[in-house]
This record gives structure tokens, C-alpha cells and sequence, in this order.
């Protein structure tokens, strides 16, 4: 009886596995993502034999394991290897390193096959899903090309381990032979925080020598709640700790939104220097009362954000914003990374707060 409960959870396992599979076969997919896909096929291939060939399922199944731990432990070696990198992650307040899950699965399987499961279920539209692939696929190459093994927020995010008490944030560092004096801080949207994100908004500010600083919250972005307005005066304590006093704060989508509702909260934080957004921004009235300088990217075809609403908004802004809008969807960061880094760097040269 024992052996037929094993089948049949071989069995339900094998689903969700063979779907994967068959995305693997026209999705990009990383060395170690099929190394984890055979060690599941392997084990999952033995639970389901288990009533029939007890002697070849119990192998089999041995066999996917130690395929699996292989692959992990390859994973958490080359990534303790690497000390060299400008990117990092660390756990916020304390500053301690990351937990070791955020290097387990490579963030490029998990958000080239998450955005297609999403859209095979709805969850974004044919335009926004067209080329999103090949940009993702782009950017984690061009990632891998300076760092091998690269932590991920992803994991930790849907184990809903990001808490005021400890949450992921990413750090990218400008290559200068200086401590670096400005910080971007970079707020998250909706599905979570990704590094293959923040690294595009580092490779906007690198070439003025900040540092590029993302928090994580809960996958929903609410960062105008209780416990992201925390984690956000958190963040800012840490930069203050590394000893920079001028900092700028971004947002995209909800972490833009979250951004409107605490503005006029964070107008007297010391160091402050001007606020972005991309793709989300209201309370025009309350951004133009914190008198900073305000940098608004919106994609004309938005379908998620109507570019109509961000043009009203910049309108009460009035003098203090800079609005930009570009020809492209709501995800603009990964799918027009160059347009959305030069707007991001022009505005901040020509900041006179920055000067």
C-alpha cells in the first residue's frame, strides 16, 4: 500500500515537473536549471515505479537526490568563490550576509519561466509578454558576464521571509577607486524585487560613481504600508552608516506608488536629494510640497499605468519635474533598459542638487 502512496505522489509530482520541461524546450533555460529538472525527473521517475521495480525506484530516487544536492552545493561553492563581484546582497538592519536559500536557484529560470507561466494564465497581456523573453535573457547575460553566481531575493520573497527584522537588499557598487558619496535607492513593484532590476538601475548611476542600494518587501510592493515605510528608513539608515550623505530615492510601478503616498514623509530626511519614478506615480500635490527635484518615466503604452494619468500628475508637479515618456510597455526597465538608464543619468547631471 505504501508503495502505490509513493506512485501516486510521483505522479502529482510529475506534473507541474513535465510542464516545465516542455517550457524548457523553447525558454532559455540555465546549466544549473536542468541539472535540477533531471534530478527531480530522476527522483520523481522512481517514486512512480516504486509499486513495480522497488530495487530500480529506490536508485532512482537516490540518485535524483544526490543529483540535486550536487547541484545546490555547486551552486553555494562558485558563489562563496566569487568575492570579487560589485554585487551583493545582505540582510537589513542587522547587515549580516544573506540567507544561503537566495543562491540556490538561478534568478533567470525562475523569472523567465515565472513570467511565462504568468501569462499562460492571464496575468499579462500579448504585448507586454512579447520580447520580454529575449530582453530578460539579454540583461541575465549581460550579468553573467561579470558575475557567474549572483544572489536572488526571489526565494526568500515567496517564502515570505521579508520582514522589517530582516529583509533582502541588494548592493551594487560603482568600480572607482573612492567611496562612493551618492546612493540610489531603488523600491520594487509588484511580484517582488529582482536583481536582474536593480542592476539595470546601477548601470544608469555607475558612471557618476554611486552606489545602488534595493530593498525588498513583500511580493505585493506595499511599501506605503507600516512595514515598508520600516524597511525604506531602514535602507537609508544603512547608506547614512557607510557614510553617504546624498542619496536619491526611485520607485517603479507599486514601489513608484509607494513611493507618491511617503514622500511628504521623507521631504526632511537629511541627504535627500530628488525622487524618480517609473511606470507608478500619484499625489502630485503631496511630491511638489517635499520642493525636490522629480524625474517621471512613463511608457506610452502602458497598458497598466495610462500615460494620460502620469502627465496629469506631472503637470501639478509643475517646474520641479522632468517627464519623460518613451515608446514602450509598463516594463520598461528590462525591455528599453538603454533609454530608461540614459533618461535616469541626463536627469541626474543636469540636477543642480547633484552639481
Amino acid at each position: 500500500m505504501f508503495r502505490y502512496l509513493l506512485c501516486l505522489f510521483g505522479i502529482l509530482l510529475a506534473l507541474p515537473i513535465l510542464a516545465l520541461i516542455a517550457l524548457a524546450f523553447v525558454l532559455p533555460i540555465t546549466i544549473s536549471g536542468i541539472g535540477y529538472l533531471l534530478g527531480c525527473s530522476l527522483a520523481i521517475s522512481g517514486l512512480i515505479i516504486a509499486p513495480w521495480r522497488n530495487n530500480y525506484s529506490f536508485v532512482l530516487t537516490l540518485t535524483g537526490v544526490i543529483a540535486l544536492g550536487l547541484v545546490a552545493a555547486a551552486r553555494l561553492v562558485l558563489a562563496g568563490q566569487d568575492t570579487t563581484s560589485s554585487l551583493r546582497m545582505i540582510a537589513l538592519p542587522q547587515g549580516k550576509e544573506t540567507r544561503w536559500v537566495n543562491y540556490l536557484i538561478d534568478e533567470q529560470d525562475s523569472i523567465i519561466f515565472g513570467e511565462a507561466i504568468f501569462h499562460l494564465i492571464g496575468g499579462d497581456s500579448a504585448n507586454e509578454h512579447e520580447n520580454i523573453t529575449s530582453a530578460l535573457h539579454t540583461a541575465y547575460s549581460e550579468m553573467r558576464a561579470t558575475q557567474r553566481i549572483f544572489p536572488s531575493p526571489v526565494v526568500s520573497t515567496y517564502l515570505d521571509l521579508q520582514q522589517p527584522s530582516s529583509f533582502d537588499t541588494i548592493i551594487i557598487k560603482p568600480k572607482i577607486d573612492r567611496p562612493p558619496e551618492i546612493g540610489v535607492v531603488f523600491l520594487h513593484g509588484y511580484m517582488g524585487n529582482v536583481t536582474v532590476q536593480c542592476w539595470e538601475i546601477a548601470q544608469a548611476v555607475k558612471k557618476l560613481g554611486a552606489v545602488t542600494v534595493c530593498p525588498s518587501t513583500d511580493w505585493r510592493g506595499q511599501w506605503w504600508q507600516p512595514q515598508g515605510e520600516t524597511m525604506l528608513r531602514a535602507t537609508l539608515r544603512y547608506l547614512r552608516e557607510q557614510g553617504i550623505q546624498k542619496f536619491y530615492v526611485g520607485g517603479f510601478s507599486n514601489g513608484g506608488f509607494g513611493l507618491s503616498l511617503l514622500a511628504s514623509k521623507l521631504r526632511n530626511e537629511n541627504g535627500l536629494s530628488g525622487l524618480f519614478f517609473i511606470d507608478g506615480i500619484s499625489n502630485g500635490s503631496s511630491i511638489r510640497e517635499t520642493g525636490l527635484p522629480i524625474l517621471i518615466i512613463q511608457g506610452a503604452q502602458d497598458e497598466r499605468i495610462a500615460a494620460a494619468e502620469a502627465r496629469q500628475t506631472a503637470e501639478i508637479i509643475g517646474d520641479l519635474g522632468t517627464y519623460i515618456e518613451l515608446k514602450g510597455d509598463h516594463f520598461l526597465i528590462i525591455k528599453q533598459p538603454d533609454l530608461v538608464q540614459n533618461a535616469i543619468a541626463d536627469w541626474l547631471e543636469d540636477n543642480d542638487s547633484y552639481k
